[in-house]
């Protein structure tokens, strides 16, 4: 669906985006300037996905780093799905989870969205899954990456139309639900039970996926952490959701929440946390606010749903 945002999507991701690029709702964004290049790591293997809609690409994929558990991949022009190996042991067909990284479409948060999150649910009997999904194609390797990532996060003048990433990021996304439930039976999952779980940009691509899939590209649950909660239009027959979001979030925590009683007001069954505080980006960096408890509350919320086990499996 590129070129164009389904009907109901449009103003919502120009909303969220805009205010990402809102000088009222920054922080000072100093984080920016400690990033460092470093070289690609070796990631455990991935699964290329097909490409729905081609993107010229401008240079070649690269990695950033603002700490040793803080790595952020640009440029990223193949997508792909990426097994966590120490979630698909056993024999017994599993839920799914497909983690969504954000990063504002000009990067994804590999380790505080991605493989922090994954190992997390390693213990839980499900089947984890982290999706690289295309992000917005930028000139100049790293030296144009940390340039854009100080106009846009810095000083919140993106040059670029940031909702442009959407299209492609909700396409590999559905790319990547078809591609789970098509080897189900290798990955020893239970096709009915594969979810999706975005954070932030991921959070948004979340939104869209839901909103234009069909058939084995809709997943059977999601998870919206720090992402858009304003009215939008929501899909026929909502998949069950959970969404996680601090009131301070210099992002959306000014957006009303429209999204959740349009998302029960079409029948869908959702479970919201409004945190005091928490800021954005608290996936897997505890700041001493309640919002740290948003994991143990999405998987208790996903052992009520049946997409956990009831035991929780041993430690690997």
């Amino acid at each position: 669906m590129v070129g164009k945002v389904k009907r109901g999507l449009g103003g919502l991701v120009l909303a969220a985006v805009a205010a990402m690029s809102s000088p009222a709702q920054a922080d000072p964004g100093d984080w920016v300037y400690g990033v460092q290049s470093i070289p690609n790591p070796v990631e455990p293997p991935a699964v290329l996905l097909p490409i729905a809609h081609q993107r010229a690409l401008v240079t070649a994929e690269g990695w950033a780093s603002d700490g040793p558990t803080s790595r952020y991949a640009y440029n990223v022009g193949t997508p792909s799905l990426i097994p966590i190996p120490a979630t698909l042991k056993g024999d017994a067909a599993a839920p799914a989870v497909i983690l969504v990284p954000g990063g504002g479409f000009l990067f994804l948060s590999m380790d505080n969205e991605g493989y922090q999150v994954a190992q997390r649910l390693a213990p839980y009997g499900v089947r984890v899954f982290v999706l690289k999904y295309r992000t917005q194609p930028m000139p100049g390797g790293y030296a144009g990456f940390h340039d854009e990532l100080v106009t846009s996060f810095r000083k919140m003048k993106p040059t670029r139309d940031l909702a442009e990433g959407i299209p492609y990021a909700a396409a590999d996304t559905e790319e990547a639900v078809k591609l789970v439930r098509a080897r189900a039976a290798e990955w020893h999952v239970d096709p009915k039970k594969v979810g999706i779980v975005g954070f932030s940009a991921g959070a948004m691509t979340v939104l869209a996926t839901v909103q234009q899939a069909t058939g084995v590209a809709r997943p059977d649950f999601v998870g919206m952490i720090y992402g858009p909660t304003q009215t939008a239009t929501v899909p026929a027959n909502p998949m069950p959701m959970f969404a996680a979001l601090a009131a301070d979030d210099r992002f959306f925590g000014k957006q009303d929440l429209g999204l959740f009683h349009a998302w029960r007001q079409a029948g869908g069954s959702i479970e919201g946390h409004l945190y005091a505080s928490g800021g954005h980006g608290f996936a897997s960096t505890p700041g001493g606010n309640t919002s740290d408890l948003w994991f143990d509350q999405m998987v208790a919320w996903m052992k009520v749903q049946g997409f956990v086990p009831e035991k929780k499996a041993a430690a690997r």
